[in-house]
């Protein structure tokens, strides 16, 4: 498998087959389409929609592989979700978010072992600095600036020489610059709702 973002949690008291059993109807619950199984200790499933073209999103189209690994009393499960290959670079610019929405989602899984607070948990506690993915997306979002007035200078001292490296570097300050300010946007909501949770 290519790129995938890891999650891990533990499932107190519960036998592998209880939990593979309540694992595969939460999947179909879902409308997940499970692609491979091997009761009890792997499932694999497409989940979300194909039409999602934004593949951080929750409901954005993924694979996800799940292991369950008996541990005494407990099950560890570890999930590897990986978007389709089309969507690998918008996941890996926004991995904060995609991390953020996906464990959100595994929380609605976990509720169904009984762990009543796992979506306030997962709202309370993310696995995602979003301070730090706020200072990030200001450095991207500044860097495409600072791109963007170079170009314009280049543009106005050489006009007839920047005409083939412009449209280029400026495409490329204009993504920064967007990307930036999504990423500021997406950490200051995380924030908001890590403060309300």
């Amino acid at each position: 498998m290519g790129y995938s973002i890891g999650f891990e949690h533990v499932l107190n008291n519960r036998p592998t087959e209880d939990a593979f059993r309540t694992l595969e109807g939460w999947l179909r619950d879902e409308k997940a389409s499970i692609r491979s199984a091997q009761p009890p200790n792997r499932i694999e499933a497409t989940h979300g929609r194909a039409l999602q073209p934004m593949g951080w999103k929750r409901d954005a189209k993924k694979t996800m592989t799940f292991e369950l690994v008996q541990q005494g009393p407990n099950v560890l499960v570890r999930v590897a979700i990986a978007p389709p290959i089309l969507n690998i670079s918008d996941v890996t610019s926004r991995e904060d978010q995609a991390r953020a929405n996906w464990n959100e989602l595994l929380a609605e899984l976990w509720t169904r072992f009984g762990e009543t607070d796992a979506i306030r948990e997962a709202l309370a506690r993310p696995p995602v600095d979003w301070s730090a993915s706020r200072t990030k997306g200001k450095m991207m979002a500044f860097s495409g600036l600072v791109l963007l007035g170079i170009v314009v200078v280049v543009i106005a001292l050489f006009p007839q020489q920047a005409i083939y490296a412009a449209p280029a570097f400026g495409a490329l300050g204009a993504i920064l610059l967007v990307n930036g300010a999504l990423t500021v946007r997406a950490g200051t909501k995380g924030l908001a709702r890590q403060r309300e949770a």
